[in-house]
């Protein structure tokens, strides 16, 4: 039987939708390297300028055949600029590059693309993410690998004090008017009076641009609300809804255009998926700008916690000139990409056992459980978190849970708030 959308929300964006945003981006960083001398205008790359990770990349791409092929066809498969006063990334080399500056700085706000700011990587990869070649790229296992091991090396940098050079008020720092103001609109209150931060300090007291990404709402900014009634499930994120869909399989062809959940996949073929098979799932997405922790949704016990390894910018292709290829894929991409799996067994035996889902995609894709198998949480008690951008996540229920969806905000690309009434339990309580 398949599976049936009960609910139809908004699908979030991490990049704006006009393409002249990304490729004036791309412009700006090819300008720089140029100016550095590590980039000429014809294409070439000084490759001494270029870190250790980054041309052991090169060194990958080039000694393996279809890697190669695939990292030279893309550039031949993105739509040309048509802009002949901006420079492009021409060639994988450049490319290269670019990913080099990147990893070297931490994201910076620009108020002509505050989206983009959050996602600077992504930003860069994007029009390649649409592509047959770059899809045949981003699914590639050892490229994967490579990716990971600049993600480690970006890490070093975003957790480190350096970091904080982007933690200012002026131009580009997100502590600037321009970025205060788009922070507050988005909470609706003022942005020390929302998070836990020290204002009379330098860098507002964050130790690093992480601690910043991962910054925690200050006490009952963010309530969990009815946390002792059992038959209500609570937000397990700061998330726009994307849709509600039940009678999930335990396969299905994701790669459709309806993006069909496939549970084995999603689940890494754990034994556990066989209970939900056929139940919900709810399905919502993280903005890079807002809140990144998970808390749990019910009160129970973690059953299992593991994280699976998969793909950073790999997406569902398609014909739509807007680059935000990846948060259009957000169904496709939880049966591929890197994700954590926090099972829970509810105290109320309606719901029974169910799967969070955090998914990690792009530069996003480090996931931090915070729990492990045994250990009895609350709803509201914090279970994890992403590091480095926005992601999107997963709530699954077993079919015996019926479940009615609550109203969230009224404008649908607002974000419902973590710790609000998500679902109501509609089986009779058991006694």
């Amino acid at each position: 039987m398949p599976c049936t959308i009960t609910f139809v929300g908004t699908i979030a964006r991490w990049l704006p939708e006009d393409p002249s945003v990304i490729r004036a981006y791309h412009h700006n960083h090819i300008s720089r390297l140029i100016e550095r001398g590590i980039c000429t205008a014809e294409g070439g790359v000084d490759e001494r300028q270029l870190s250790l990770v980054i041309l052991e990349f090169k060194k990958l791409i080039e000694e393996n055949a279809e890697i190669y092929r695939d990292f030279n066809e893309m550039f031949a498969q993105v739509p040309p600029n048509p802009n002949p006063d901006q420079d492009s990334i021409t060639n994988y080399v450049q490319l290269l590059a670019v990913l080099d500056m990147t990893i070297a700085l931490a994201p910076t706000y620009s108020f002509t693309s505050p989206l983009v700011s959050g996602v600077p990587m992504y930003g860069v990869l994007a029009p390649f993410c649409n592509t047959e070649a770059g899809y045949r790229a981003f699914t590639n296992s050892k490229v994967n690998s490579m990716f990971h091991k600049i993600f480690d090396e970006w890490t070093r940098f975003l957790v480190s004090p350096a970091s904080r050079n982007v933690l200012v008020i002026t131009e580009g720092g997100w502590f600037s008017p321009d970025a205060l103001k788009v922070q507050d609109e988005r909470l609706g209150m003022n942005f020390a009076e929302a998070w836990v931060c020290r204002p009379d300090q330098p860098h507002m007291g964050f130790t690093s641009w992480d601690d910043f990404f991962v910054r925690r709402f200050r006490e009952k900014v963010r309530p969990t609300i009815e946390p002792d009634n059992p038959e209500f499930i609570n937000a397990a994120c700061e998330a726009i809804t994307y849709r509600v869909v039940s009678d999930v399989q335990a396969t299905d062809q994701f790669w459709l255009k309806e993006m069909p959940y496939s549970l084995d996949h999603i689940l890494n073929y754990d034994p556990l998926a066989s209970q939900l098979v056929g139940g919900t799932v709810f399905q919502a997405m993280l903005s890079s700008l807002d809140y990144h922790r998970w808390h749990s949704p019910v009160d129970g016990r973690v059953v299992a916690a593991h994280v699976i390894p998969g793909t950073y910018y790999a997406a569902r292709l398609d014909d739509n000139p807007d680059p935000d290829v990846v948060s259009r894929s957000q169904a496709f991409v939880t049966a591929i990409s890197t994700r954590a799996l926090i099972f829970i067994e509810s105290d109320n035996p309606n719901i029974g056992l169910m799967c969070f889902v955090g998914v990690g995609l792009g530069e996003i894709s480090t996931t931090k459980v915070e729990v492990k198998q045994g250990d009895v949480i609350k709803k509201g008690d914090e279970i994890g978190s992403f590091h480095f951008g926005g992601s999107t996540h997963l709530l699954i229920f077993r079919p015996e849970t019926k479940l009615t969806l609550l109203p969230g905000p009224t404008d649908p690309n607002e974000a419902r708030k973590v710790g609000s009434l998500l679902f109501h339990v509609d089986n009779p309580p058991v006694n």
